[in-house]
């Protein structure tokens, strides 16, 4: 009796392991999700979906809703991330962008910084009807996070090789489990390239060839943008797909000249920002116009550079630095830089050119 017993229980549990299994097997949550649907040929990826490059419209290439150094985690007790702050700061910069005609909104917020928030983004969007593009990508060596990646080096990893199958994945699938598919990939360098900053490169240019998208580039300035082309272009990146960033950092027009000289675009998209760069923005106005005139006005690109919510603790900044940073807004360009081209020379065609179809192009690679 007591070996029938024995057996009976292992019967029984048998069973009703099986029973579980079968059970878990055919739950809702044990079903894979489902593949997301492949971006259309010549479509872009915005937060809410692709949409046409034909539906860009003017555009500000670099802009950044929320962002925070790497270690604003450790004061989250004291100061969390507030997404309701976020989004009414958002919610304003997208209605005083919209108001000045800007249809189109590149958010590069690299992914180790703070506070890349698609979820964020589609809000904004859905509510104003603003365009958002977000980005895949790290920021320099040392404004990044780059001790996660530099550890596996040290175990012999190739990290090109990881962090470009991370940005494939995130153009191609999506940002973590948001559904969000970024739509450009973002790239920095320090005043001179590291080692650290070359395989990220190198990594931006894999992903490149595998997926089609855009990179757009992060320089310190007032150099350094002429090795960051060479780097990326001698990795095999499409030049027409490629946007040297924040050339407004120098004064020197021969510097912007070396740059396109690559093939490349440039973006003078720290407009509103000049003060702390000792580069008067009357200064990349007549930049601008000069290049214009010498032909290249298909290879530039505006924006400020903006930071709408910061998160962590408020910085305290005096007011003589404040009112210096009063043109930092995302309604500058519209409504001072573009009438300064204006009375520099620039034609209405050529504003057209740097407002909507430059983006288009860089997008398209045309």
């Amino acid at each position: 009796m007591r070996g029938f017993s024995k057996f009976f229980l292992a019967i029984s549990l048998s069973l009703l392991s099986i029973m579980a299994l079968v059970a878990f097997g055919c739950s809702p949550s044990a079903q894979p999700a489902a593949k997301p649907e492949p971006t259309p040929p010549g479509m872009i990826n915005s937060v809410l979906g692709p949409i046409s490059p034909d539906k860009l419209g003017q555009t500000l290439i670099h802009e950044h809703f929320c962002f925070a150094y790497p270690g604003y985690q450790a004061d989250a007790t004291i100061a969390a991330y507030d997404y309701q702050a976020a989004l009414e700061a958002g919610l304003k910069a997208c209605q005083a962008a919209k108001a000045v005609g800007i249809q189109t909104i590149v958010d590069p917020t690299p992914n180790d910084t703070g506070y890349r928030d698609p979820l964020l983004y589609q809000d904004l969007s859905r509510q104003t009807g603003i365009n958002i593009i977000c980005t895949t990508g790290l920021y320099t060596e040392g404004e990044g996070s780059a001790a996660y990646w530099k550890t596996r080096v040290s175990f012999g990893a190739d990290i090109s090789q990881m962090i470009s199958e991370m940005m494939i994945k995130e153009i191609t699938e999506g940002i973590g489990t948001t559904g969000v598919k970024a739509g450009a990939i973002k790239v920095g360098t320090s005043p001179v390239m590291t080692d650290y900053e070359k395989a990220v490169h190198k990594a931006a240019v894999m992903a490149q060839k595998a997926t089609g998208v855009p990179i757009i580039t992060h320089t310190e300035g007032p150099t350094g943008g002429v090795e960051q082309a060479e780097y990326l272009l001698s990795q095999g990146a499409d030049p027409k797909k490629l946007m040297i960033g924040h050339v407004t950092n120098s004064k020197e027009i021969d510097y912007h000249r070396a740059i396109l000289a690559k093939g490349v675009s440039v973006g003078f998209d720290r407009l509103g920002l000049a003060p702390l760069y000792n580069v008067p923005d009357s200064v990349s106005v007549q930049n601008i116009a000069t290049l214009c005139q010498e032909g290249y006005a298909n290879k530039i690109m505006l924006s400020h550079d903006t930071v709408n919510y910061w998160v962590g603790r408020p910085i305290t900044v005096p007011d003589s630095i404040m009112k210096m940073l009063a043109n930092w807004r995302v309604d500058y360009v519209s409504q001072e830089i573009i009438p300064a081209l204006k009375t520099a020379g620039v034609t209405d065609d050529q504003i057209n050119t740097i407002m909507v179809e430059n983006p288009k192009s860089l997008f398209l690679g045309k």
